[in-house]
């Protein structure tokens, strides 16, 4: 639901101001709340008109709030967030270390990973093919020696493709390994 639904399901124009976004909740909830209106999908329709309430009047967005209320607010979102951070640590702590290395913030942490090493090989033959075949295209193509190609520019690209590209090896090789290692963990 887009921020503009919630004034269109409060009734009221887009911008309107914190007391009318108040007025308006208070006279759709008194309408539409299940104890006062007997229809089958009054029940949806409170719980959208409070939805919108709620989003409107804790969203900043269109509103007119203090650098102090800015502050507090973003101060909440950073305990909130330290909290639930909290809360997960808490929770892998009483999970048994092999259940821990099962978990998905465990494997995220993976130093190294197979697309990234084969990604980097991509990336160095590119490099290093279109600084070969590029400078040899232009040389051929050059009709005056102003168009000519940088030779120092194609050694420096090159080389730096090369050194990618032995980088990358340095990764493969130890990226074979940790998988080597992880094999022979679970085959134990």
């Amino acid at each position: 639901m887009s921020h503009f639904d919630y004034f269109r399901i409060l009734g009221i124009r887009q911008g309107a101001s914190d007391d009318e976004i108040r007025r308006a909740y208070r006279r759709k909830a008194m309408e539409l709340h299940p104890d006062r209106n007997s229809s089958e999908d009054a029940q949806d329709q409170f719980i959208r008109v409070t939805e919108a309430y709620e989003y409107l009047t804790s969203h900043p967005h269109g509103r007119n709030i203090s650098e102090e209320e800015l502050r507090r607010n973003y101060q909440a979102w950073v305990d909130y967030r330290r909290a639930e951070a909290r809360r997960r640590a808490e929770q892998y702590a009483r999970k048994s270390y092999s259940d821990f290395k099962k978990s998905s913030l465990y494997r995220s942490t993976s130093a190294i990973d197979g697309t990234m090493v084969f990604l980097g090989f991509a990336l160095a033959i590119t490099v290093i093919l279109m600084t070969v075949f590029g400078y040899s295209y232009r040389l051929r193509t050059a009709t005056s020696p102003q168009e000519e190609p940088s030779l120092s520019l194609a050694i420096v690209t090159f080389t730096v493709g090369v050194i990618y590209l032995i980088i990358t090896i340095f990764y493969f090789s130890a990226w074979l390994a940790q998988e080597k290692n992880r094999k022979q963990k679970r085959n134990v």
